[in-house]
């Protein structure tokens, strides 16, 4: 990943961060946070690596900055809120204490509830500073596309399944189903979003929506793969925590080899998509390339 695009979506995602200095910087405090320990930024990064290669010389940061913050104030809230002992009751996350043991159940709860509302506050906020109706519609489209991959038929969606089936017999098909919503879900929308925002035309974005698909489907493959071979201090979270929680994965099911086989496949067919959409998506290769491959 390139480190200096990486420090300026950083710097961006900073940017948006609510000030600590009023009677509910307790809640505030526990949000920034979150975001700020220690995330690897794939979501925002794929958004703007997408943006960047699609929209050439019409490249601008106006456009693209607030929906990186948002989708990676969506993606903290959903981990605020897997890590609660209601859901996955994890103490760890990124090699540090989860948000709920650090600032107890309540303002986690609140945390992830005020990230999620925030989010569309400074996508909405910017959209009132469009002069141009092209801009402003893509826009509009680009936050109806986050707003659908986070509820009910997206991360939201994806997670309600995933905890009914906890402890239960699911099929491939209802596990396929939980990983495009549960995890597939937002890292789809940065493709699209991306190529929304830059002009692509709609050839070019049901591309970038198959690509982030099976890219969303390989990651998710690998993090259960790595749940249950990767080294914990390295991993940054507990691992064992789909066996503790008794949730069947993927690698339960057709076992590491084909897991893995399957996550290869997923890949290359993200890459063929990609190949067919404008721009040079060099970058964006070698982010999936780091995501499929990765120990931790």
């Amino acid at each position: 990943m390139n480190k200096e695009n990486l420090n300026k979506i950083e710097k961006l995602i900073e940017s948006f961060f609510y000030n600590e200095d009023d009677l509910n910087k307790k809640v505030i405090k526990a949000s920034n946070e979150a975001i700020k320990n220690g995330g690897k930024r794939l979501r925002p990064f794929i958004m703007f690596e997408v943006y960047k290669a699609v929209s050439g010389d019409e490249y601008s940061e106006e456009i693209i900055a607030p929906f990186l913050a948002a989708i990676e104030m969506i993606h903290t809230f959903s981990l605020i809120h897997d890590d609660l002992p209601a859901m996955d009751n994890d103490r760890l996350r990124r090699g540090k204490p989860t948000t709920w043991v650090s600032h107890g159940e309540d303002m986690a709860i609140l945390a992830g509830d005020m990230l999620s509302v925030q989010a569309f506050e400074i996508i909405s906020k910017k959209m009132q500073e469009a002069d141009d109706f092209t801009v402003l519609k893509r826009m509009s489209r680009a936050m109806y596309t986050l707003a659908k991959d986070t509820g009910a038929f997206g991360m939201i969606g994806g997670q309600c399944v995933d905890v009914e089936y906890s402890g239960k017999k699911m099929s491939e098909e209802v596990m396929k189903y939980t990983y495009a919503l549960k995890t597939g879900a937002l890292l789809r929308a940065s493709f699209v979003i991306g190529g929304i925002l830059a002009g692509a035309n709609d050839k070019e974005v049901s591309l970038l929506e198959e690509a982030g698909a099976y890219v969303g489907e390989a990651f998710q493959i690998r993090d259960d793969y790595l749940d249950i071979v990767a080294d914990e201090k390295e991993l940054g979270k507990p691992t064992h925590s789909d066996e503790k929680n008794q949730k069947i994965t993927y690698v339960n099911i057709v076992g590491i080899d084909e897991s893995l086989r399957r996550v290869a496949s997923l890949s290359e067919n993200a890459k063929k998509c990609l190949s067919e959409v404008r721009g040079d998506m060099s970058s964006i290769i070698e982010i999936i390339d780091m995501m499929v491959n990765r120990t931790s």
